[in-house]
């Protein structure tokens, strides 16, 4: 939408070019034309203003006045909306965010903001950043354009990202456990270095990064992110972000990790480097048959191993077999028994239906033999018979699950609560994914994707804030940053502020106050910031 949309003006007669975006139409003035590294013909272009179908005009924008005027929009009587901005500028300032953007990025860290608040509000797709700047007050304080954007991305240096990362994370608790997690962002990009194919969460066949990131779980936040090219397995990249963090501050954390970060190499090197942890142990390996085996009499319906997680049973049991003492909570549940008995008899009944059927027998990749002795009768037809010996051993593992753990002085029931409440590092994953449109790499420069990812994060920390102080208030994300758009100022002069058209609603109070942020400005219908 345009700041104003009574004032029509005619369309220009040249420079002007008409895109269609969804059901609207917005005029472009091309700023620059040139030859791009292909040689191929493209130019960099601004937004003038959105054409009105109804009467053929043009309701310019600031860029109109600017390119075809010659001076500025005029800004009296702008009215915008101010109450993103007041949230958002407030939470920054709480973390010091600010402050350290001033510090190392001192030119660009009004349109670094800016964008952050954008992809709050709008997500990743940065086309229609000018038009949101226009409507809405920003630290910019301006208009912006998704070139411009471009530019400010490609131009923020790898270094002063890091130091702004080292800079938050001392901000942080240090004594926290942190949830590490990874993420797979697809991308059609045919520059990107570290697109690489590799197993995709999202089933999708396309090229992707990996985002490696810590969480907070007692803050709740954000605090670390790594981008490492797509082809790289979790667990092996996991040596490298501890090297990480020597450089950002970290030097003795607690990893909370599920069984996909699991190797025993992984955990010999986080106890050499003094870190401590919290992981989820894969269910196949040797040693874990074997606690299961030696406690489960111990488990199964013992009243006094159960803990208050419904009908959970859990222990803990001391463990050397990697050449170092580690705990092993063992946890019996009997509704996952139930249903993974369940499944493993489904898949029998399949796989002996199967076998009823072939005349060969089948690919060892298939492990049908893991269930069933297979071989040919005298007669020349397939043999099969039911493996009940590993069968009996497979259901008397089915319900338990095992978490190994070094801080040695947590209960069994905090253990458990330490690992479920890593699920919020997935959580966010699906906030950064979905609520701020990551799934895709959507840029071909990889210069351009870091400043990008950066920005995202930032936008990730606030809204993260945001979600953690609302979650009891009964609107989703999406609507309570709608209602805070109904905050509007107008600007009446240069040398007044802008002051609110109207009192904040009881909505808006009672986000305000969700958030830790004061309201007291309403008493006065100016607002300075």
């Amino acid at each position: 939408m345009a700041l104003n949309g009574e004032v029509k003006v005619p369309v220009p007669e040249h420079g002007a070019v008409k895109r269609r975006m969804g059901d609207k139409i917005y005029l472009y003035y091309a700023t620059a034309v040139y030859r791009n590294e292909k040689g191929q013909p493209t130019c960099d272009r601004v937004s003038i203003g959105r054409y009105d179908e109804a009467t053929g005009m043009l309701i310019p924008n600031r860029n109109y006045y600017e390119i075809y005027l010659k001076q500025p929009q005029p800004m009296q009587g702008a009215i915008r909306d101010h109450g993103v901005y007041y949230a958002f500028s407030e939470i920054i300032k709480k973390y010091g965010i600010e402050k350290d953007l001033k510090k190392y990025f001192p030119e660009q860290y009004k349109q670094i903001l800016t964008v952050a608040q954008y992809m709050i509000s709008e997500g990743n797709v940065i086309y229609y950043i000018d038009e949101y700047t226009e409507t809405h007050r920003t630290a910019l304080n301006g208009v912006l354009s998704d070139a411009e954007c471009s530019r400010l991305f490609s131009g923020m240096r790898e270094e002063d990202m890091l130091l702004f990362l080292r800079e938050w994370m001392k901000r942080m608790k240090q004594n926290e456990y942190i949830a590490y997690d990874v993420t797979s962002i697809s991308t059609y990009g045919k520059n990107i270095p570290d697109a690489e194919w590799g197993y995709n969460r999202d089933k999708e066949k396309l090229p992707q990064i990996n985002l490696g990131m810590y969480y907070g779980e007692e803050s709740r936040l954000p605090l670390y992110y790594r981008v490492y090219p797509g082809s790289i397995n979790d667990k092996t990249h996991l040596a490298y972000m501890t090297e990480d963090n020597k450089f950002i501050n970290g030097e003795k954390i607690r990893y909370v990790m599920d069984r996909g970060f699991y190797s025993a190499e992984n955990l010999r090197l986080l106890v050499e480097e003094g870190h401590r942890f919290v992981i989820a142990l894969p269910g196949s390996l040797k040693y874990c048959h074997e606690l299961i085996g030696k406690h489960r009499a111990e488990l199964v319906n013992v009243s006094k191993n159960r803990i208050g997680y419904k009908h959970l049973y859990g222990m803990k049991a001391e463990c050397t077999e990697l050449g170092f003492r580690m705990n092993v909570h063992i946890f019996y549940d009997p509704e996952k028994a139930f249903h993974e008995s369940e499944a493993l008899y489904e898949l029998l009944d399949r796989q002996e239906n199967d076998l009823a059927h072939m005349e060969e027998p089948p690919d060892r990749k298939l492990h049908y033999d893991k269930y069933f002795f297979i071989n040919r009768s005298k007669d020349g037809k397939l043999g099969y018979t039911r493996n009940n010996q590993a069968i009996d051993e497979e259901l008397g593992r089915c319900g338990f699950f095992l978490i190994a753990e070094t801080d040695f002085k947590k209960t069994t029931a905090e253990i458990l609560d330490i690992y479920r409440r890593r699920d919020m590092v997935e959580k966010n994953f699906d906030n950064l994914k979905n609520e701020l449109d990551f799934k895709r790499v959507r840029t071909h420069n990889p210069e351009v994707l870091h400043g990008k990812i950066f920005v995202s994060f930032l936008a990730l920390i606030v809204r993260s804030y945001m979600v953690n102080r609302l979650s009891d208030v009964d609107l989703p994300m999406k609507k309570v940053l709608l209602e805070l758009d109904k905050l509007k100022t107008i600007d009446i002069g240069t040398a007044v502020k802008p002051r609110l058209i109207n009192p904040p609603t009881k909505t808006i109070r009672d986000i305000l106050d969700k958030l830790d942020i004061p309201c007291d400005f309403v008493c006065d219908n100016s607002v300075g910031i």
